[in-house]
C-alpha cells in the first residue's frame, strides 16, 4: 500500500469518526440541556471539518514538485494544521465566553442523563483509538496534519472526562436538590474543555507556523553539522540549514574541502556528506555547496598545483627547491596546440605572477611549456616491422648499468616519419618511488642519446615480483 493511500485511508477514518460523534454529542446535549456536551459537540464538528481539511491537505500534499513547486506541496499539510487551531481557537473562545454567563449571569439547568455519561465514555474510547492510530501514521510519514489531529483527539480524551466530571457533580447536585456550585459544574467543564483547546490549538499552531517560516530544529541542525564535520576530507563544516516541507526535510550544506582535491575526490566527499546527514535524519534531501580551502597537508607541489587550477591551466613536473632563504621552482605548462608562443608565454607569466602572489618566499618559477592534444590522435603500431630496431633498444636499457630489465618494446608511427616508442621495464619492487623516477630519466635520457630521431618516448616502470609470478 501507497504513503498517499494509507494516509488517505487513515484520515477517512478520522472523518467517519468525527461526524458519529458530533451527530451523537449534539443530540444529547440538546436534549439534556449540558453546555458541556454542546461545547463537546461544536469541539467534534470542528475535528470533522479539521478532518475533512486534512484529508484534502494530504492529497495535495502527495503531489509531486513541479515547475511552481521545486520543494514539493508537502507545507500544505502545515498550512492546514494552523487552519483547524484558528478554528479550535474561534470555537474556545465562543465555548468560554457562554461558559462565563451560565457561570455569572444566566445559571442553565442540566438534566444529567445515562445517555450523556454513554456518549461522553463513547467518544473517549473512539478518541483514544484514533488518537494513536493517527500518531502511529504521523511518525512513520512525518505528517504534520496527521500529528495535528492526534494532538486534537488527545485532547478530546482529557475533555470528555473533564465533562464528565462536570456532568457527575450536576448528577450529585440534581438528586440533592441543590442549585449551587454543583449545579453549575457543567458550565465550569465546559470553561475547562474551551482552555485546553487553546492551549492544544496554540502549541499545534505554534509548531506548524514554525516550519512555514523555516524556523530549523536546532538541536537537529547541530547534529547534521556535528556529523558533516567528521567526514573525511572536510576542512571546515558550515552550520546546516535547514527547511520542512510535509514529510520532507531539506538540508542546504557548505562545506570547506582541500583546494588541492580533484572534481571527482570533492564529489566522493559531497556523497559522503549526503550518507552522513540521512543517518541522522532518513528523509533528508541535501544540496551540497564545496569551497577550497588551504590545508596544513599541503606540500609546495600542491601549493603550485592548487594555484594553477585556481587560473584554470593545467600543469604537472612541479618541483621546488630551497636555495639560500628562498625558494626556486619549475613546472610544465600545458597549453592547447593551436595557442600562438605569444599567447602561450603569456599565460605562463600569469601563472608565474600568481604563485609568486600567493608565497612571497618564490624567488624564481622556470616554465617549460608543452601542448596537450584535447583529442585522441591516431597512430600505427610497426613493432613487427622494425624488430631490429626493437632489439637495439632492449640492449641499449640493459647495458645501461641500471637497475632495469626491458621485456617489452612496442613502436608507433602517427603524421610524420619518426618513431614513437613505450619501453616496459621492470625493477625490484623494493626500490624507492624516487629511484625509479630517476631510472626512468636516465633510460629515456639514454635511448634518445642512442636513438636522436625519436618522436615520443615513454618508460613503464614494472615490478619484477610480477613477471618472477608470471613464469612460475
Amino acid at each position: 500500500m501507497s504513503e498517499t493511500h494509507e494516509k488517505n485511508r487513515i484520515t477517512l477514518i478520522s472523518v467517519a469518526a468525527a461526524f458519529v460523534l458530533t451527530v451523537l454529542k449534539l443530540v444529547v446535549g440538546l436534549l439534556t440541556g449540558s453546555l458541556g456536551l454542546i461545547s463537546e459537540a461544536a469541539h467534534s464538528g470542528l475535528d470533522f471539518v479539521a478532518s475533512i481539511i486534512t484529508f484534502a491537505a494530504i492529497r495535495i500534499a502527495g503531489r509531486p514538485a513541479d515547475e511552481n513547486h521545486p520543494y514539493g506541496h508537502g507545507r500544505v499539510e502545515n498550512l492546514a494544521a494552523t487552519v483547524q487551531g484558528l478554528l479550535l481557537i474561534g470555537t474556545a473562545v465562543a465555548i468560554i465566553f457562554e461558559s462565563v454567563r451560565r457561570l455569572v449571569f444566566a445559571p442553565h439547568p442540566v438534566e444529567a442523563s445515562v445517555w450523556a455519561f454513554v456518549v461522553m465514555t463513547l467518544s473517549i474510547v473512539v478518541d483514544l483509538w484514533r488518537s494513536r492510530l493517527l500518531a502511529r501514521a504521523a511518525r512513520r510519514f512525518h505528517s504534520s496534519a496527521l500529528e495535528a489531529d492526534a494532538l486534537n483527539f488527545r485532547a478530546d480524551m482529557f475533555s470528555s472526562s473533564v465533562v464528565i466530571v462536570g456532568l457527575t457533580f450536576v448528577a450529585v447536585s440534581n438528586s440533592s436538590g441543590g442549585d449551587g456550585l454543583l449545579a453549575r459544574a457543567d458550565a465550569g467543564a465546559a470553561l475547562v474543555v474551551a482552555m485546553v483547546i487553546i492551549a492544544v490549538s496554540g502549541r499545534m499552531m505554534f509548531r506548524a507556523v514554525n516550519v512555514l517560516l523555516d524556523r530549523a530544529p536546532i538541536t537537529l541542525q547541530d547534529q547534521m553539522t556535528v556529523a558533516v564535520a567528521d567526514v573525511p576530507g572536510v576542512v571546515e563544516a558550515h552550520p546546516v540549514r535547514l527547511r520542512e516541507s510535509g514529510d520532507r526535510l531539506f538540508a542546504d550544506v557548505v562545506v570547506s574541502v582541500p583546494r588541492t582535491a580533484t572534481l571527482a575526490e570533492a564529489h566522493m566527499i559531497t556523497e559522503q556528506v549526503e550518507e552522513s546527514l540521512r543517518t541522522v535524519e532518513s528523509r533528508t534531501e541535501t544540496v551540497v555547496h564545496f569551497e577550497p580551502a588551504v590545508t596544513e597537508t599541503e606540500t609546495a607541489a600542491d601549493r603550485i598545483r592548487a594555484v594553477a587550477q585556481a587560473l584554470g591551466v593545467r600543469t604537472h613536473h612541479e618541483i621546488v627547491h630551497r636555495v639560500g632563504d628562498a625558494f626556486e621552482a619549475s613546472l610544465h605548462v600545458e597549453v592547447p596546440p593551436m595557442l600562438s608562443f605569444g599567447e602561450a608565454y603569456s599565460l605562463s607569466q600569469r601563472l608565474v605572477a600568481e604563485l609568486q602572489r600567493d608565497n612571497v618566499d618564490l624567488r624564481t618559477v622556470d616554465t617549460h611549456i608543452e601542448t596537450v592534444d584535447p583529442d585522441a590522435s591516431q597512430r600505427q603500431d610497426v613493432s613487427d616491422e622494425h624488430p631490429e630496431t626493437a632489439k637495439r633498444l632492449k640492449r641499449v636499457v640493459d647495458n645501461a648499468g641500471l637497475k632495469a630489465h626491458c621485456h617489452e618494446v612496442r613502436l608507433y608511427t602517427s603524421s610524420g616519419p619518426e618513431l614513437d616508442v613505450a619501453l616496459h621495464c621492470d625493477f625490484p619492487p623494493s626500490m624507492p618511488m624516487a629511484e625509479i623516477h630517476r631510472n626512468t630519466e636516465m633510460i629515456e635520457h639514454v635511448v634518445r642519446r642512442a636513438f636522436p630521431n625519436l618522436e615520443q618516448v615513454v618508460v613503464q616502470a614494472e615490478p619484477r615480483v610480477r613477471l618472477l609470478a608470471a613464469d612460475g
